[in-house]
């Protein structure tokens, strides 16, 4: 897809990105009423907006993507120190056309240009094949962790 743009995300952009949000979990193999209860507890609002940095992609004046991660560095991750990757959404009928690897390229120089050392990405199971096909490294999970984790090194 061409002519997008990716920018920082603003409090006005929250309607278009929770319908988004809602549009490709919708999408989601698996069973309805997963979906309808994960759909309100992926959404952002306002304070989500203070807390992360987000990134949408637009496309005349819709949000046709949207990443976020949160910039705290004080966490404790497999690596070392380093950010939190919050989520990577796309519009699904555009799935596959180059949103997704632009947003998190943003992000990716968003957060190392505040000397983050890297991101961990934790994956839904639907996406973990798409950040392995990014060449994002996945981490060995242990009984009782996540199991699709992911560490992109940035330093």
């Amino acid at each position: 897809m061409k002519n997008f743009k990716v920018r920082r995300a603003l409090p006005s952009d929250l309607p278009k990105i929770n319908s988004l949000i809602e549009l490709a979990v919708i999408n989601w193999p698996m069973a309805k009423r997963v979906k309808r209860l994960a759909v309100p507890v992926l959404q952002y609002d306002e304070t989500d907006l203070a807390f992360l940095e987000v990134h949408v992609a637009n496309y005349k004046d819709e949000v046709v993507g949207i990443a976020a991660w949160d910039a705290t560095t004080s966490q404790n991750l497999p690596n070392g120190q380093g950010g939190l990757f919050h989520g990577l959404y796309v519009l699904p009928l555009i799935q596959g056309q180059g949103v997704g690897e632009k947003l998190m390229q943003a992000v990716f120089e968003d957060a190392r240009a505040r000397q983050v050392n890297g991101l961990l990405i934790k994956a839904q199971r639907v996406s973990k094949d798409y950040f392995a096909h990014q060449g994002i490294p996945a981490l060995a999970a242990n009984d009782g962790e996540y199991p699709w984790q992911y560490w992109k090194e940035l330093a």
